[in-house]
């Protein structure tokens, strides 16, 4: 619990999820570097495994591509010096830190997101990591293995720099909603189609992801989604043709 109380870890990295209105499941990474914002390191993630609002399995999701990513990049990293030196050592060796992992991994949140992230650590070998999670309500500190959080002087410098470490991340995961909202607003030209309704969007949305895949899809591919049967999909697809082209969605970093 020290790592972080008398000076600032070289490298934190901190994890937010964000979900809007159970729709959109997206996490954001940023990175501090001596206490300040690294920008150029900071990472966004669409969900790709997890159904439904589920904040745990999306953190656990994020962490576990975050870091089996870095253990991989460390693993070629290993094997370079090995051709170089002659020295031959498969994998990286039990309970050591690779270099390119940061020295602090900070959850928003309390026990459970804290919990699902440590999981993830275990599982990769990496829970040698010092990771707290940090919870909004009384701005108290989670560590692994003690039940009972931590709190921090409201004045503590430590405490100040994890706040801004955390808010930094819900910033960040904020704005990537915020984008994918912009992008639901330029796919409300399906709104325009008669007989649409909410139930046959979700079910277009779900199935292509974006009014450019499906403009792009076939006949039979758009006859595969619920409610299109028939002359729904080929009336669909002679009204996209007639329509202009919406921009392409945004691309996610990771």
């Amino acid at each position: 619990g020290d790592v972080y109380k008398r000076q600032p870890p070289g490298r934190i990295e901190g994890f937010d999820i964000s979900n809007i209105s159970g729709t959109f499941a997206v996490a954001s990474m940023v990175s501090f570097k001596d206490g300040r914002p690294d920008r150029s390191s900071y990472r966004r993630f669409k969900m790709k495994s997890v159904v439904g609002q589920d904040d745990f399995a999306c953190m656990a999701e994020t962490v576990r591509r975050r870091y089996s990513r870095l253990k991989k990049e460390a693993e070629a990293l290993i094997e370079a010096d090995e051709e170089e030196t002659g020295i031959t050592e498969t994998m990286l060796p039990g309970g050591v830190i690779p270099e390119n992992m940061p020295k602090l991994i900070l959850i928003d949140g309390g026990k459970g997101q804290l919990n699902a992230a440590l999981h993830e650590l275990k599982k990769l070998g990496l829970d040698r990591i010092p990771i707290i999670g940090l919870a909004k309500e009384f701005e108290e500190i989670y560590l692994p293995g003690k039940s009972i959080p931590l709190r921090l002087s409201h004045h503590s410098g430590a405490l100040k720099l994890l706040q801004r470490v955390r808010d930094e991340s819900h910033r960040f995961a904020n704005t990537y909603n915020a984008q994918l909202r912009l992008k639901k607003i330029s796919e409300s030209l399906l709104d325009e189609f008669p007989g649409m309704g909410d139930t046959r969007k979700t079910a277009l949305l779900k199935h292509f992801k974006s009014v450019q895949k499906l403009k792009l899809a076939s006949l039979e591919e758009i006859a595969e989604v619920p409610g299109f049967g028939g002359k729904m999909a080929e009336k669909l697809k002679i009204f996209l043709s007639a329509r202009t082209a919406v921009p392409s969605a945004i691309n996610t970093e990771e």
